[in-house]
């Protein structure tokens, strides 16, 4: 009996166990659990020469015929080396029947999709105990299960990687494995083997170039760099995108200025406040609030947060004035 954690997940869909034969995958979101399904069918039969045929069933054919997936299983195949079965666990899936399949290897490769299956439940102790059956959980990694596995990817594609740049991974991906497994090879690709993997890297590899846009739009806006700020809200129009978007990332940036202000004005420090934001904020962004906190007040941070919400509000009624809106607001900022 071996169990297995969401964690170990990716790297079975990578290189499936050949000791077994059988795979349930189970999770609350149907779509990551299809995804990973696809993903290991594929594996699997590509492992034959010739590659295997993948079989689907579902519910309807169960209602036909009970017991398709046992003749399926036990039924060699005439076009390919190896079947790969793949079944949905819906009201009419043979649990039992899967238990006696289980009890011996096959031929066949069965994979099981399933929903959020609670330790006690039948089908999921089938799998856990079953020699020839795996049953893998499909989760969102938790932020240190994400640390962790980042390192392992890493490591195993010979490179290593920063403090801070892991948390700003961690902060990316979320809790999603196969989004962070593809990234984590282009970094390591792009860093070089046996390099460190910096923030300057995540950057150039996977920074959203749009989000960059806003900060940059943010930061010249908030430092009084007019002719800087109205040539990124040019950039961000140009590249599609609307300026309504440029108000709302304006009203995002004073809105965390304004709380490092208050900070400040209490009596704390500039950088204290600045850590204390979830999810943590970007090293640059930190560089410019922490800058910018320098120049600003409490009260001219709500003077800013107020224009912002005037020219949110007028662009929402009037969308063909919103570019216009959009720059008499970063003129008004700047002054």
């Amino acid at each position: 009996m071996v169990a297995f954690k969401a964690s170990q997940l990716i790297g079975f869909l990578k290189s499936p166990d050949p000791r077994f034969c059988a795979a349930l995958l189970y999770g609350p979101d149907a779509g990551q659990v299809g995804d990973h399904a696809t993903v290991l069918a594929k594996r699997v039969a590509l492992a034959s020469e010739p590659a295997g045929e993948i079989i689907r069933i579902d519910d309807r054919d169960l209602a036909e015929d009970p017991g398709r997936l046992e003749t399926e299983a036990q039924t060699v195949s005439m076009f390919s080396a190896r079947k790969v079965i793949r079944v949905t666990a819906g009201q009419r899936f043979p649990v039992d029947g899967l238990e006696a399949l289980l009890a011996a290897p096959l031929e066949a490769w069965i994979i099981v999709e399933a929903g959020n299956l609670r330790p006690a439940a039948k089908l999921r102790k089938i799998f856990e105990a079953s020699d020839y059956g795996v049953a893998l959980p499909c989760y969102e990694l938790s932020a240190r299960d994400m640390a962790g596995f980042i390192d392992a990817e890493l490591t195993a594609q010979g490179s290593s990687i920063g403090t801070e740049a892991r948390q700003h991974l961690v902060d990316l991906f979320g809790g999603d494995q196969a989004r962070a497994r593809t990234e984590i090879v282009k970094l390591a690709l792009f860093a070089g083997k046996g390099s460190r993997v910096e923030l300057a890297d995540i950057d150039a590899v996977i920074g959203d170039v749009a989000q960059a846009a806003f900060d940059t739009l943010s930061a010249a806006a908030g430092s009084g760099n007019r002719r800087e700020a109205l040539r990124q809200l040019d950039r961000l129009v140009a590249g599609g995108q609307g300026a309504q978007s440029a108000i709302a990332a304006l009203g995002r940036h004073f809105a965390k200025l304004h709380k490092v202000c208050a900070a400040v004005e209490h009596g704390g420090q500039a950088r204290a406040a600045l850590a204390s934001f979830r999810p943590p904020l970007h090293f640059r962004q930190r560089d410019t609030l922490e800058g910018q906190s320098r120049l600003w007040s409490r009260s001219k941070a709500e003077k800013a947060i107020d224009l912002v919400a005037r020219a949110a509000l007028a662009a929402r009624r009037h969308p063909e004035l919103e570019q216009l809106l959009a720059e008499r607001l970063v003129l008004a900022l700047g002054r």
